[in-house]
C-alpha cells in the first residue's frame, strides 16, 4: 500500500490480512447448545491443517 499523503506523527496504523488455509474438522460431531430461537453457542470447533 503506498499512502497518498504521509500519515501524522504518532498516528497508529493497522492492517488486516486473509489468509487460505486448507483445514479439516478434528472430531465427527459438533456440539452446539441451542438457548433461544435463533440464538446458539458452540463451545469450540477444532480445526486441523492440511498439507498439501
Amino acid at each position: 500500500m503506498v499512502f497518498e499523503t504521509p500519515p501524522e506523527a504518532g498516528a497508529a496504523i493497522t492492517a488486516g490480512f486473509l489468509f487460505d488455509t486448507p483445514v479439516r474438522f478434528d472430531s465427527d460431531r459438533i456440539e452446539v447448545t441451542l438457548e433461544t430461537f435463533g440464538a446458539g453457542r458452540m463451545a469450540a470447533m477444532p480445526l486441523i491443517e492440511v498439507r498439501v
